[in-house]
């Protein structure tokens, strides 16, 4: 449970370029418009609501529909969070360890999934709740089938065919909003997806 906590209460991702030809998103076309999404990359800004208190982290992010990611983390957090679609590793600079974990169900049981998972296994677990539209935007709001989900809700808001904002709450009550700058959905290389750990590491494998 620490480790999901860990993995939620920090991340997730956007687009850039519409994959939809001319025409905008709607809800009737958007869980097509995410299942299309094969790569995309973003910096963002991450807000995390607690106990009436803010806490505001910055970050980069890169996915891919093979199940890989890499979150990489500023300040005050400088982690790396990476998956090659096998397993999950978070590397701590500051404490100079690297953990190492098979990822089994993290992807499709977090917002991750959105854009890593495979698209019909996702689905199988969220639900499209509504999606309200206005002009160029567009609010989709998706809901766990599950009681026992860790995550409630999750909200994704479109500018333009492109994912501007993220938001979810899980069951805790915590609510986190991810705003996204330089976005892209170019094909990305899988040297990406790669840690250069520096000698005399920790490396810690469950």
């Amino acid at each position: 449970m620490r480790l999901r906590n860990h993995l939620l209460f920090y991340f997730l991702l956007i687009i850039s370029k519409p994959i939809v030809s001319d025409e905008l998103v709607t809800e009737d076309t958007f869980i097509d418009y995410l299942s299309n999404l094969s790569s995309f990359s973003a910096s963002f800004s991450q807000k995390t609501y607690s106990d009436q208190t803010e806490r505001v982290v910055e970050g980069q992010i890169r996915a891919n529909r093979k199940g890989m990611f890499k979150l990489t983390y500023s300040e005050p957090i400088n982690e790396v969070l990476l998956s090659d679609g096998i397993n999950f590793h978070r590397y701590d600079p500051e404490l100079e360890q690297l953990e190492i974990r098979p990822i089994e169900n993290l992807i499709n049981e977090t917002p991750i999934g959105l854009f890593s998972a495979q698209p019909d296994q996702f689905f199988e677990l969220y639900n499209l709740n509504s999606c309200v539209s206005k002009k160029d935007k567009l609010l989709c709001v998706l809901e766990s089938q599950s009681k026992e989900s860790y995550l409630k809700t999750i909200k994704l808001s479109l500018l333009n065919n492109t994912i501007t904002l993220l938001s979810y709450k899980d069951s805790f009550d915590q609510e986190v909003l991810l705003e996204f700058s330089d976005v892209s959905s170019q094909e990305i290389d899988s040297k990406e997806f790669h840690l250069n750990i520096p000698e005399g590491i920790d490396i810690v494998k469950h």
